[in-house]
């Protein structure tokens, strides 16, 4: 679009300091820009961003994007990776004036890695234990010099305590400038600010006001620290135990549990054994029931397909309109003239309305009728994959 316009694009819609175009009657923000040569495809960096476009249309003063110094945490259960800023070695780099400070411990299954130059952090990877990375990622905006705590950097903030629901320690350590919620960009001073001025005293409260924790959800714990440091004796933790649905009052955890003692391996001996109030469920339950039984016992229990989620089911996702979103499977966006052929073949063969390439490098047919799907992963012999 910006380049059919005639606005100068190099790997993206080329912005200056104030995220004005080559025309300055455009502004643009986002993943789509490129400033100073970067392009960003995180949501912080998105709102700086905004924040200084903001500032230009309404005329309240004048600002200007740096850039930002980001950071990333991997998302999946049970594989805990954050890096931050430049973690190259010095011979990756080819700087011979940077060098590495590394802690790996095989057995705990814990791997860190400081790059340091000129007395400062300009890089980290943390594997296995990441709760110090928010300090060192401070540090590394900050430019902290480091040098009067280097010889115990890599064990982190000892007197801090854990993260988490473990105690407050670690919320109350911070700084009101340390960054929370790295998804969305939002500070300890920010939510601690929210929780005041506006009377907060729930997580969802906090989430809606202030985004914080609304994304990932990796640091929901941290934010509840906050919440509770900051209102005292006025914080009263939320309930856990919220019935799966209201055909039980049993919660997730005691599902899981009763499935487990028992040995349930089907969804009518399950609803039997827990006295379900309805024969036959719901659709919040049986799907949940169902991926309890086969995740606890995956060799014996029986699946029972239609109480699989529609998306999994016709191994597409549903839109909002009815139509599914395809998406084949694409390894690191990895792929060959032949896939490509059967993918376009089958879009125009099923006169799909939109392809889009994902985040996540992939290539989406979107606006597939439900019953072209059977025939469409037919015709494209390929796995399913995730956007």
């Amino acid at each position: 679009l910006a380049e059919s316009a005639g606005i100068y694009c190099n790997k993206g819609i080329v912005v200056n300091d104030t995220m004005q175009t080559y025309d300055p009657r455009v502004y643009a923000v986002g993943e789509c820009v490129a400033h100073r040569g970067i392009s960003y495809g995180l949501v912080a960096p998105l709102f700086e961003m905004a924040k200084v476009c903001a500032t230009h249309l309404a005329n309240f003063g004048i600002g200007s994007y740096k850039g930002s110094v980001t950071s990333t945490k991997l998302k999946v259960t049970g594989i805990d990776l954050f890096s931050a800023g430049d973690f190259r070695s010095p011979v990756e780099a080819a700087d011979e004036e940077r060098e590495e400070i590394v802690l790996h411990d095989a057995v705990g299954g814990v791997y860190k890695k400081l790059v340091i130059k000129n007395d400062k952090i300009i890089g980290s990877v943390l594997y296995g234990d990441t709760a110090d990375g928010a300090w060192y990622f401070q540090m590394l905006r900050d430019a902290k010099p480091i040098h009067e705590i280097r010889d115990s950097l890599m064990f982190g903030q000892d007197s801090l305590g854990n993260t988490g629901h473990q105690g407050q320690d670690k919320a109350a350590a911070m700084t009101n400038e340390m960054e929370v919620c790295g998804c969305n960009g939002v500070c300890k001073g920010t939510i601690v600010k929210a929780i005041q001025d506006q009377g907060l005293f729930t997580i969802d409260d906090v989430k809606k006001q202030t985004k914080a924790g609304s994304s990932c959800g990796s640091c929901v714990g941290l934010v509840e620290q906050i919440l509770a440091s900051t209102l005292g004796g006025g914080y009263a933790p939320p309930s856990t135990s919220k019935a799966i649905c209201g055909c039980s009052d049993k919660n997730h955890e005691e599902v899981r549990e009763e499935i487990r003692k028992n040995k349930y391996l089907n969804i009518p001996d399950a609803m039997k054994g827990m006295t379900w109030r309805t024969p036959n469920g719901c659709a919040t339950c049986r799907p949940a029931l169902n991926y309890y039984l086969l995740s606890t016992w995956p060799h014996e229990a029986v699946d029972d397909p239609q109480s699989r989620f529609i998306n999994e089911r016709v191994h597409a996702n549903i839109q909002k309109d009815g139509t599914y979103s395809v998406i084949p499977r694409m390894y690191g966006g990895v792929t060959t003239p032949d896939q490509l052929r059967k993918i376009a073949d089958v879009a125009d063969k099923y006169a799909v309305p939109m392809v889009k390439v994902t985040g996540g490098q992939r290539i989406d047919l979107l606006g597939v009728k439900k019953e072209d799907l059977v025939g469409m992963w037919k015709d494209l012999d390929m796995p399913s994959g995730y956007a």
